[in-house]
């Protein structure tokens, strides 16, 4: 082979070589991983696993994310999604499915499993580029079975409504908060606890005043035995409910107090009525102990009582963690959020639920 045709065979190797490079770089590809140990709750007699999957598109083509299964430690499907389906349960804007070249979100995950929970999940997520399908297989995730606190009644009487939902985009479940350049997760078990009369009204009038709400005042009661480890007074409240505004970040939670719960774990009650503060920091507190009232300080539509377990006292620094109430009578459900405030809930049978974490739109009554 002559000088000229060993140069041309090099050219044309070389040529193959970068063909084939811009081929697999124009293939998808996708990493996924879980953020936060994915800790169980109890729920309606059922396992349930609340969790975040946090996907990122490592090619250069943008990717049409198609399905995603959970499935067991031995392949056993838990739960899937198809498109339409999954596409509610990400960050990306307007329901999109479409994850652009080297962009990331979150697919805001909850499972449940009935009475037993497996002891490790896998994920498998469908793809689509081009009009061809390819399927993306993650790596095995632990679940963590830990009991989370079992704590009593943060207030007393009722009906209290239980009012969180994996579906709203703005919601406590999906509001991730960067401090120290760490993004954490505390209202991933959040409750807004908001009470209502005989016919699911929170208001007592028509007014618009704060005082207005039947929540407004109400006393709220320590959860367990516990020292007082951050309290916050001072922060003033708008006294009609139009005239909130949205606050700076250290502000957004309005006056709160932090317990110390066993494991490293830390009650957070928010929202709460200036100057109705009764303990501060470095207080022991008993079960049951009044705290302070329920106000209207901070980011709120409405006086309520928001309530979350974490692992920092800083109301906006922790990954939230599951609990469970202690005997709690379980009245009915909201299943339509657009009629709280205006309609009764549907009945249920009363019952006494114990050691269970509570049923978003669930109506209850703290004895």
């Amino acid at each position: 082979m002559n000088i000229r045709n060993i140069a041309a065979a090099v050219i044309l190797i070389l040529g193959l070589a970068l063909v084939g490079w811009r081929t697999s770089a124009h293939e998808p590809a996708v990493e996924m991983h879980v953020g936060n140990p994915p800790r169980l709750a109890r729920v309606m007699g059922q396992q349930r696993l609340v969790y975040e999957l946090h996907v990122t598109n490592i090619s250069d083509v943008p990717v049409e994310l198609a399905a995603l299964d959970v499935l067991d430690a031995g392949g056993k499907p838990c739960l899937h999604l198809e498109q339409k389906a999954l596409s509610t349960r990400t960050a990306l804007k307007n329901g999109d499915s479409v994850l652009a070249a080297h962009a990331q979100t979150v697919v805001y995950l909850t499972v449940d499993f009935g009475t037993t929970a497996p002891t490790a999940i896998r994920h498998r997520l469908t793809v689509k580029h081009g009009g061809a399908e390819t399927v993306m297989a993650g790596s095995r995730v632990p679940v963590v079975a830990i009991e989370g606190s079992v704590l009593t009644p943060p207030l007393r009487g009722g009906p209290w409504v239980a009012v969180y939902s994996d579906e709203w985009p703005r919601g406590h479940r999906r509001v991730f908060y960067e401090t120290g350049g760490h993004a954490r997760l505390p209202g991933r078990f959040a409750i807004d606890w908001m009470k209502v009369d005989a016919q699911g009204r929170t208001l007592k009038n028509a007014s618009g005043l704060a005082s207005s709400s039947l929540s407004y005042g109400a006393e709220v009661l320590a959860v367990a035995d516990a020292r007082v480890v951050a309290a916050r007074d001072g922060i003033t409240e708008a006294a009609r409910i139009s005239g909130n505004h949205t606050h700076p970040h250290p502000d957004a939670a309005g006056n709160y107090i932090s317990l110390a719960l066993e494991g490293g774990q830390f009650a957070t009650y928010e929202h709460l009525r200036p100057g109705s503060l009764k303990v501060a920091k470095g207080d022991h507190v008993s079960a049951g102990q009044v705290l302070a009232e329920v106000g209207f300080t901070g980011d709120s539509t409405e006086p309520h009582l928001h309530f979350h377990v974490s692992d920092s006292p800083s109301p906006l620094e922790g990954e939230g963690m599951p609990y469970s109430l202690s005997r709690v009578l379980l009245l009915g459900r909201f299943t339509d959020w657009n009629d709280l405030g205006s309609r009764r809930w549907q009945d249920l049978r009363p019952r006494v639920v114990d050691r269970e974490f509570p049923q978003g739109g669930g109506v209850v009554d703290f004895k």
